[in-house]
């Protein structure tokens, strides 16, 4: 039911105060305490190896967050199996795939480099699966949480825009987990560093409280690239550059995807926002056609992952496509601006290890 979701990712993110609200926060601090005994117990159960982890015979690099999505982990994970693979390394993803827009995004990303994406549960599974087809590395998207198998390299996201949420765990907050599980990390990226450039400096203060001797990566979203949904065709970013669109998203933060959107010199004019991995109908497409038409704009900028379910019914539905010639997709890459030297010499040192212990 995508309206009791929104309304509990309002209640979660405090942007709710009537009475009837205050009252479900008070149930959901509950819920959220008893959340809390879970998480610590289950790590502490690994800690004292009542629960055992696997060690695979090849690197093993998590992505995660300690928070409920809009990292930008996927993005994270893409650039980061990019550049193993430009160094020669044979990397795989390990995803567990909870909606088919982020995987297939990833896959689209990176077939074309020979990097295989698995997707399920099983992290271990298919970590040897991924052995047996040629790999040397695996990166766990989304692995922070994931302690059945061991890392050699934890990297936690934390998005600068809204990095620890109210400060309570879910369901009462949008933390996985405590703050002081950073400690846990190698290396913590701050993303979004172009938007959230207010908060950073109090973000870094409070995060070097906790986990002082951790390296601070900072990383934005930049527009790589344009193409045609419904074609594949390319387009120059410059082509939006001073004309008015409707931005579509269905993200954890499409406020920053608009923010992307208008990095491109492009205006918005109409914004379309449905909540993470929802499921477009026709219908959804009809209404967002018939608004664009009344403020006479003609071109349509939506997300890579979006893309997925919306070229499913602008296939099959020959008057969607007839009807709206220009939907674009906007492609993003990671970009890291402070801090690249010291994320490599993590990623290179990692591998030194590794060699030695096959030696």
């Amino acid at each position: 039911m995508p309206f009791l979701r929104e309304y509990i990712q309002d209640l979660m993110n405090d942007r709710k105060s009537d009475p009837l609200s205050q009252g479900i926060k008070l149930c959901l601090l509950v819920f959220s305490y008893a959340y809390t005994i879970l998480i610590a117990c289950h790590h502490f159960f690994y800690k004292i190896n009542l629960l055992k982890s696997y060690k695979a015979p090849i690197a093993v690099l998590s992505v995660g967050n300690i928070t409920l999505g809009g990292t930008g982990k996927t993005p994270f994970t893409i650039m980061l199996a990019e550049r193993l693979a430009s160094k020669n390394k044979k990397p795989a993803i390990l995803i567990r795939g909870y909606g088919e827009d982020e995987w297939i995004m990833t896959q689209n990303r990176l077939e074309k480099m020979g990097i295989k994406v698995f997707v399920g549960r099983d992290r271990v599974k298919f970590a040897q699966e991924a052995l047996g087809q040629g790999a040397d590395t695996v990166i766990l998207d989304d692995g922070f949480q994931h302690r059945r198998l061991k890392r050699d390299l934890d990297i936690v996201l934390i998005d600068s825009t809204n990095p620890f949420g109210n400060g309570f765990l879910f369901p009462r907050g949008i933390l996985r987990e405590p703050p002081g599980s950073l400690k846990r990390a190698d290396i913590i990226v701050l993303t979004k560093t172009d938007k959230g450039c207010s908060g950073i400096l109090a973000t870094e203060e409070k995060i070097k409280k906790i986990a002082p001797d951790k390296n601070i990566v900072k990383a934005e979203h930049k527009p790589q690239n344009l193409c045609d949904m419904k074609t594949g065709s390319p387009t120059e970013i410059s082509y939006i550059n001073g004309k008015t669109v409707c931005v579509v998203s269905a993200i954890c933060d499409s406020s920053y995807f608009k923010h992307t959107v208008q990095g491109t010199g492009a205006k918005v004019g109409l914004e379309f926002v449905f909540s993470d991995h929802y499921a477009y109908i026709k219908g959804d497409l009809d209404h967002i056609f018939e608004e664009c038409k009344k403020k006479e704009i003609n071109i349509i900028v939506t997300t890579e992952k979006d893309a997925v379910k919306l070229k499913k019914i602008m296939l099959t539905e020959k008057n969607i496509q007839k009807a709206f010639p220009d939907t674009l997709v906007l492609g993003i890459e990671l970009k890291i601006v402070q801090g690249e030297k010291e994320l490599n010499e993590k990623i290179d040192r990692l591998y030194m290890r590794t060699s030695s212990k096959g030696a």
